[in-house]
């Protein structure tokens, strides 16, 4: 694998978490909404509608559950992976670097001043694992 390819497939779990995120807050939408009751305050008598609201709601809940269940899932073994491929780097200022960028979601800028180290070293490090890393 070329150095931007390892790159992406690192980033594989960042991604799957940022996708878990969204469909946490998708769930808790539609439960919101599954709960929200609203009184007709008009004088005109309105449709009452199928009768069907509720079910098609918690039908919609236990749909959106069982996604979130699945990238939950994937996410865990997603992480795994990218452990055992972080796991390989011996050094750990390199494997600290890869820990906190991949893992974490660090930017390279965060790196540098929690580690107390330049900027470019970092990038430099970064680099340099990345390539060192069998995948």
């Amino acid at each position: 694998m070329t150095y931007e390819e390892k790159v992406r497939w690192l980033w594989r779990y960042r991604d799957a978490m940022r996708l878990e995120e969204e469909l946490r807050q998708e769930l808790e939408t539609q439960r919101a909404r599954a709960c929200k009751t609203t009184a007709a305050l008009t004088g005109a008598p309105g449709g009452g509608g199928d009768g069907q609201a509720l079910p098609r709601a918690v039908e919609s809940i236990v749909a959106a559950q069982q996604e979130l269940q699945a990238q939950i899932n994937l996410c865990g073994a997603t992480r795994r992976e990218v452990v055992a491929a972080l796991d390989q780097i011996t050094d750990a200022r390199d494997h600290e670097i890869l820990r906190r960028r991949y893992l974490l979601g660090q930017r390279f800028e965060e790196i540098a001043v929690e580690m107390m180290l330049e900027y470019r070293w970092v990038r430099r490090l970064h680099k340099r694992a990345v390539t060192n890393i069998d995948i």
